[in-house]
């Protein structure tokens, strides 16, 4: 048998019947070349007049679909996190903190008086800027009280500061709460020019 070569599929392409054309490998292979002109560097390229034209179809189809593709998986994502149903926490049926985080009086008046202390020890009493220290000092006592990790306790921190003037004044707080729980601790400053008390009350929440 002879072998297989250019010039024997077109030999073979004209002994084919009129009635019944079959269109050889070579043809096809032929046509679809000559479709298409080639670059300087070997690349094929569009039609002659509209060069890479189908490279440049081919690169906007596959950016088009990546598009969609990234859009169609955020949004995906999107409706899982929805549907998705929200958590559910049994009761614990905890009447009182545990031991060691229980609220310590001795701690957090320590925190108190170091706070007064950094705060208003050269400072002078001025009726403009003392709201400021007043908030200041709110904003860093209940920051390092937090820091004790103390879960399930509510904090509440009040500041009072007044200019010093040879004055007397009594300070009485009162609270409705659980003795077994909830507690409180308080500390006091004093300077030349203002005085400051502090106090930090502290309820079990459950």
């Amino acid at each position: 048998m002879a072998a297989l070569s250019e010039h024997n599929l077109e030999q073979f392409n004209q002994q084919q019947p009129t009635g019944r054309r079959r269109t050889s490998i070579m043809s096809r292979r032929t046509s679809i070349v000559s479709s298409h002109s080639t670059s300087k560097d070997g690349d094929t390229m569009g039609p002659p007049g509209h060069p890479g034209k189908w490279r440049r179809m081919s690169r906007a189809y596959s950016i088009s679909m990546g598009s969609h593709r990234g859009a169609h998986a955020l949004r995906s994502a999107a409706e899982s996190q929805q549907s998705k149903p929200a958590p559910k926490f049994e009761n614990t049926y905890k009447m009182k903190p545990d031991e060691e985080a229980v609220f310590k009086p001795s701690a957090v008046r320590s925190i108190l008086e170091n706070v007064l202390e950094r705060y208003l020890s050269t400072a002078q009493y001025a009726p403009k800027t003392v709201s400021i220290f007043t908030q200041n000092i709110v904003d860093e006592v209940k920051r390092r009280v937090k820091d004790l990790k103390m879960p399930r306790y509510k904090i509440v921190c009040q500041v009072y500061i007044g200019s010093k003037n040879g004055q007397s004044m009594q300070m009485v707080s009162r609270a409705v709460w659980n003795t077994d729980t909830d507690n409180f601790a308080t500390a006091s400053f004093q300077n030349q020019s203002l005085y400051a008390i502090a106090s930090v009350h502290a309820t079990y929440f459950e």
